[in-house]
């Protein structure tokens, strides 16, 4: 008999007689298969009324406490060995094919950033005084008091390329003191679960202001009754998957989307010249391989100054980097269906390198990594599963011009310049559309104090109250 596990979190007060299974992996010969449970139709009113009635426990907390309670939950996760956190491994591990390890360095990274200090450094960044999520605060420039107001019920939709992504849109509901309910994506349904089990260990009240479900993409039913229930709604995936939600809201909701997006790295001769090939190989291997390049952030093509030989030696040394952190940190197992796809990319960009002069095609053994040269950013194969097109660029000034088709979706720059090439070059990258620039070998691990998608991760959410012109508020 195949072993039954539920991928959602429900809170201390929900019963479960109104609600009903929903599969999300159910192969008939699977050992294990997931399933998650939602409110049948009808019941999403009262599911609403549970959670506006635990953000009322959660909205008196101080958002000291708050930080306090996800840092505390993300130090136990720290430790690979932590029970939850094995649990999570295995149910990831098994749903989207990552080796062990590369679901380990994912959490790793996604969960590093919500610690104590890094969410106070956001809480300022973006609200200046975090005590205006308690209570009114003095203001200098209003010449009186303002304090800042959450939804009482936030609706993430999630994605699943990611593991631990869905932590994002739980830390930003929890700290600007909204109830949430995540809709997790059958690509990786089990992670936002075991870390919700965590945090009730923690903090239950935070818990009880958690709802952890799932249905089928193509069910509109079930996400325009939950959407109806919420205050601000977060929708992340593709173009379709967030056209789906958006044509759900309702006005006067809050609306904040992470679609689709484009990253790319960028190389100067002189920053190649100053830390090495082997080094900048190795930096860069790293931006191409962590969470198996799913991620927006992850870049699906570097730029290289100096072509033709040039952009063959650092293509080869990028093979080489590649090959040694999948010795390490294995892709893990794809679906037939997605290795065969990649094969596909594969012999494409190969069959066009052998009929160019300044080709170049490297693969490993098995589908761990691919890299291959590319006359142009037009010209790369897709992305996801380690594979990098390496373009060549005659010098900097070619840059902005080989990226100004994707302008409108780049998102994140891994911009290896020094010097006044440096800060030529993003100014006019963030002109261009970029909102994140880092160094190479950093575009994977990214702060939460970052403005994601350029958009502030918890100002968005809010709305704010100001006192002014009142005897009783004046400074």
């Amino acid at each position: 008999m195949p072993e039954f596990r539920c991928v959602s979190w429900l809170p201390s007060w929900l019963g479960t007689n109104a609600l009903e299974h929903s599969a999300v992996i159910a192969g008939d010969d699977a050992p294990v298969r997931y399933y998650g449970l939602r409110p049948a139709a009808g019941g999403w009113q009262s599911l609403g009324d549970g959670l506006r009635s635990a953000q009322k426990a959660l909205r008196a907390l101080p958002v000291a406490r708050i930080v306090d309670a996800l840092d505390a939950t993300c130090s136990r996760w720290a430790d690979r060995d932590f029970p939850d956190r094995v649990r999570a491994r295995q149910d990831i591990t098994a749903t989207t094919g990552f080796s062990a390890e590369a679901v380990d360095r994912s959490l790793d990274v996604e969960l590093g950033n919500y610690r104590a200090g890094t969410l106070h450094s956001v809480l300022r960044r973006e609200l200046g005084d975090p005590g205006v999520l308690d209570g009114f605060c003095q203001d200098a420039e209003l010449d009186g008091h303002t304090r800042a107001v959450g939804p009482r019920v936030t609706m993430a939709v999630c994605s699943g390329n990611v593991p631990g992504l869905p932590a994002l849109s739980l830390v930003r509901a929890l700290l600007v003191k909204s109830a949430v309910v995540l809709k997790v994506a059958g690509g990786e349904p089990s992670f936002a679960a075991h870390f919700t089990r965590t945090l009730a260990e923690v903090e239950p009240v935070l818990a009880d202001a958690v709802v952890v479900t799932y249905w089928n993409s193509a069910d509109h039913d079930a996400l325009r009754e939950a959407v109806a229930q919420a205050d601000a709604v977060i929708a992340y995936g593709g173009d379709a998957a967030c056209a789906a939600v958006r044509a759900q809201v309702l006005p006067g909701q809050c609306y904040v989307e992470h679609g689709h997006k484009v990253s790319v790295g960028v190389l100067t001769r002189a920053y190649v010249d100053r830390f090495g090939l082997g080094e900048v190989a190795r930096r860069v291997a790293e931006d191409v391989s962590v969470f198996n390049q799913h991620a927006c952030i992850a870049p699906q093509a570097y730029l290289v100054e100096d072509g033709g030989p040039g952009t063959r030696r650092f293509a080869g040394a990028l093979s080489e980097a590649m090959a040694e952190y999948a010795a390490d940190c294995p892709l893990g197992t794809l679906a037939p269906g997605d290795a065969a796809a990649l094969q596909m990319r594969r012999a494409s960009t190969a069959w066009a390198a052998a009929h160019s002069p300044a080709g170049g095609f490297w693969r490993a053994p098995g589908l761990d990594w691919t890299v291959t040269t590319v006359p142009n950013l037009s010209a790369v194969q897709g992305s996801g599963n380690r594979m990098v097109g390496v373009v060549p660029v005659a010098g900097p000034g070619d840059v902005v011009h080989e990226l100004r088709t994707i302008g409108p979706r780049l998102q994140n720059v891994g911009l290896g310049a020094i010097g006044q090439e440096f800060w030529e070059l993003a100014e006019e990258l963030g002109r261009l559309g970029a909102c994140r620039i880092s160094e190479p070998g950093r575009m994977s691990s990214p702060s939460v104090v970052w403005r994601h998608d350029g958009m502030p991760c918890l100002a968005l959410l809010l709305r704010w109250c100001d006192i002014e012109m009142h005897q009783e508020a004046r400074l």
